[in-house]
């Protein structure tokens, strides 16, 4: 797998924003189209999959007057640097039925019980079952009957939640990203866990590909930016009827999720810590006239 870096742009203020400036800049960062977001202290992150994003966001914030607020510059971050660092000595972690361990820390039969095992190598900036999105997503699943649905996992990453679907009874599932890389990781999930072929599918596609169909459930664990950016069009990929599970947003900005599914139904939420997760049902036609 090739090593890629990740272009991000920093923005530095010299003292904390009030409430008003504050929600003015989550609003222009949200149209620019950020992958992710952090914060620390009085400096905050953006990072973008690829360089031509990251200008696109450095003028659209210079026209709207941040250049004057804040010391902003850019910078390329190299993967490997932290993920393979971070990841090394990652222990398996059980959510429910299921446990998602490396290949370094696969229980015993006897440890596992009746557990659902699935085994990952974790790789660079691909799901690993630990970050709370993800375990939040395990939970949802698990909470819903997938016995016979075709499940369709919006940024797959390492594929971890397309097979953990087919292992909790989904007749198909499909995993789907726009990087290449990722779905080479997901690849790899799929060989280490002997999934049959065609039970799991994992192809390169955007959210934007016609070739996407409608599915009974569908696994969205982005970000709460491309959440609200995409809503309409993953809205679109789940059946009438059918689920939505979104994750990888904070309690900050579920109301924002919230409303860019405007033709769904929150049916459970689950949270740790300061993340949510969200089962949504989508209206039946029926319930649309």
């Amino acid at each position: 797998m090739s090593t890629r870096t990740w272009p991000v742009l920093r923005l530095a203020f010299a003292a904390p924003l009030d409430e008003a400036r504050q929600q003015q800049l989550w609003l222009d960062v949200d149209d620019c189209g950020a992958s992710a977001l952090d914060e620390d202290g009085d400096v905050v992150s953006l990072h973008f999959t690829a360089a031509a994003d990251r200008d696109a966001a450095l003028d659209l914030l210079a026209t709207r007057g941040w250049l004057a607020q804040a010391a902003i510059t850019t910078e390329d971050v190299p993967d490997e640097g932290w993920a393979a660092r971070s990841q090394a000595n990652l222990p398996a972690v059980r959510v429910g039925r299921v446990v998602v361990a490396p290949p370094w820390d696969l229980p015993s039969p006897d440890a596992l019980g009746d557990a659902l095992l699935i085994e990952i190598e974790p790789s660079t900036g691909f799901g690993t079952g630990h970050h709370q999105s993800t375990r939040l997503c395990l939970r949802a699943l698990q909470a819903l009957d997938l016995a016979g649905r075709r499940v369709l996992d919006v940024g797959t990453g390492s594929g971890v939640l397309a097979v953990a679907a087919w292992k909790l009874g989904a007749a198909e599932a499909v995993g789907v990203d726009n990087d290449p890389d990722a779905v080479e990781a997901a690849e790899d999930t799929l060989r280490r866990n002997a999934v049959p072929a065609g039970a799991v599918r994992v192809e390169v596609r955007g959210l934007d590909d016609p070739a996407l169909l409608p599915a009974d459930v569908v696994c969205a664990n982005l970000t709460g930016t491309l959440l609200r950016q995409q809503g309409a069009r993953v809205q679109r990929l789940v059946a009438p009827g059918g689920r939505a599970v979104l994750s990888g947003f904070t309690e900050d900005e579920a109301r924002w999720v919230r409303e860019a599914f405007d033709d769904c139904d929150v049916e459970a939420t689950h949270e740790e810590e300061f993340w949510i997760a969200y089962v949504m049902r989508r209206r039946s036609a029926a319930s649309q006239a």
